[in-house]
């Protein structure tokens, strides 16, 4: 398969070398892990219960809950996706369909007026496609011994990408006079997020080109 480097045993040696010479492949994987997670997280984890109280007038007990639907949707869709990915080995067009589905979920709560409870449902089916394709595709683009290696760099960036995320969108809050007075100052937090979300959906239109079919049948 293009860009898949095989999986071979290795020394188990870390080597910058290593870092550098991973496959194309491997880096639209890691784009979209910090992309996504960039969005996805910082939005869900800080900023969600806020948004939808001053945004959507809902009391903090309906806002909580209105959170907490992201983790409900993918207490019953992660398993059932689990099995797709496994049975379809089709990783790279699932990592298409959920990453397509968190622009969708901002483009809906900020943009729609539809019931945000749709754009949560949403972002929790962007959660169990994503998270059920990414991690397993991850060990089928690396030699089996840089394997470690691989998932190191892509935590990092990860949670670089959260923090940093999460430190704009406060700024842009702040900036923008975002508050229960002023719910439109959350636009420019949402077209962050959207942003974001899109570029991270862009790197796995790019990771399906690199590897359009079944990967580890």
């Amino acid at each position: 398969i293009a860009g898949v480097n095989a999986a071979q045993p290795g020394d188990g040696a870390f080597r910058w070398h290593d870092v550098l010479h991973f496959s194309r492949a491997y880096w639209a994987l890691v784009a979209l892990c910090v992309l996504w997670y960039a969005g996805i997280l910082a939005f869900r984890s800080t900023f969600a219960i806020k948004y939808f109280q001053h945004a959507f007038g809902l009391p903090l007990d309906q806002a909580g809950q209105m959170n907490s639907l992201i983790f409900l949707t993918s207490i019953f869709s992660t398993p059932l996706l689990g099995w797709l990915c496994d049975r379809t080995g089709r990783y790279s067009a699932i990592l298409v369909c959920g990453s397509f589905l968190l622009p969708a979920a901002f483009v809906s709560l900020q943009f729609t007026g539809a019931d945000p409870r749709i754009g949560m449902a949403l972002i929790g089916m962007s959660y169990s496609l994503v998270g059920a394709a990414m991690w397993p595709m991850a060990s089928k683009l690396v030699e089996t011994g840089r394997f470690g290696t691989a998932l190191g760099v892509m935590w990092v960036l990860q949670n670089a990408a959260i923090a940093g995320s999460n430190l704009l969108a406060g700024w842009l809050n702040d900036a923008n006079g975002a508050g229960a007075a002023n719910p439109d100052g959350y636009g420019p937090m949402m077209l962050f997020f959207l942003g974001c979300s899109s570029l991270g959906f862009f790197a796995t239109l790019v990771l399906w080109r690199l590897v359009p079919g079944r990967v580890g049948k």
